[in-house]
């Protein structure tokens, strides 16, 4: 079992009241699962994945990796986060190997594999750019770019795509696919799109909110690779909605 989250509450105090972001979340993520975190906004599924990470404290409950509670941050959990955060004195390259070099990775296996990356999204000839001279979408595919070239164990995205169009998007998906199937790492990704979800997850974790609670874990059957046009695809995300709807 990699992650295992028991009973689990969290609660913002504001002035005026206390908000209850999480109540009495029971999930088990295993290893080398591609799991989804699906839901609107305001449901807690940025304060769960930040949980997760280490990055945020919980009031009660548990949660433990690999049977060792989770109290900070790990290099073996990557964070992909929902805007982009580059070094803006390093080049696209640069940006990419930071963590390998931080990892003692040979110069020349680093540059290799960085430049393998950026092709894959189509940035080959941005290399030797830097963060001001991209787009905001240039800038996002970088920053997810780099923690993909990691080799972590746990990797956790919160909606890394959104500000991408849509064929970017796919691409990104794809590849993000094809990485996982490699590498075989645990991948938590936050979504609030059905369709992405549909296309990467095999459990795709619905939460409401009011406060943020897990609805139902829902199990995609859908065999790979996955046809967004297909009936299939189309009945899968239709049962989701149906979830997510239903109070």
């Amino acid at each position: 079992m990699s992650i295992k989250i028991k009973n689990l509450n969290k609660t913002f105090k504001t002035h005026e009241k206390d908000l209850i972001a999480l109540d009495n979340i029971n999930l088990e993520i295993n290893t080398g699962e591609l799991v989804c975190i699906l839901g609107p906004s305001g449901c807690g599924k940025t304060t769960l994945l930040r949980i997760i990470g280490g990055l945020e404290e919980h009031d009660s409950g548990e949660i433990l990796e690999e049977g060792v509670a989770i109290t900070k941050p790990s290099r073996e959990r990557g964070f992909v986060f929902q805007q982009y955060s580059l070094f803006p004195w390093l080049n696209v390259l640069d940006n990419v190997m930071f963590g390998l070099n931080l990892a003692g990775s040979q110069k020349e296996e680093s540059i290799k594999r960085a430049k393998n990356y950026l092709k894959a999204v189509g940035l080959e000839d941005a290399e030797k750019l830097y963060p001001h001279e991209l787009s905001g979408g240039m800038k996002q595919r970088v920053a997810i770019i780099r923690s993909l070239v990691n080799k972590t164990k746990t990797l956790l995205m919160d909606e890394p795509f959104s500000a991408l169009d849509m064929q970017n998007r796919h691409k990104l998906q794809e590849e993000l696919i094809r990485i996982w199937k490699k590498a075989g790492r645990t991948i938590i990704f936050v979504t609030h799109d059905v369709d992405e979800a549909t296309f990467l997850a095999d459990r795709i974790i619905l939460m409401g909110k009011n406060p943020g609670h897990i609805k139902q874990v829902f199990d995609n059957t859908l065999t790979r690779p996955r046809k967004r046009e297909s009936e299939d695809f189309l009945d899968i995300q239709n049962k989701i909605i149906d979830i997510l709807d239903n109070k």
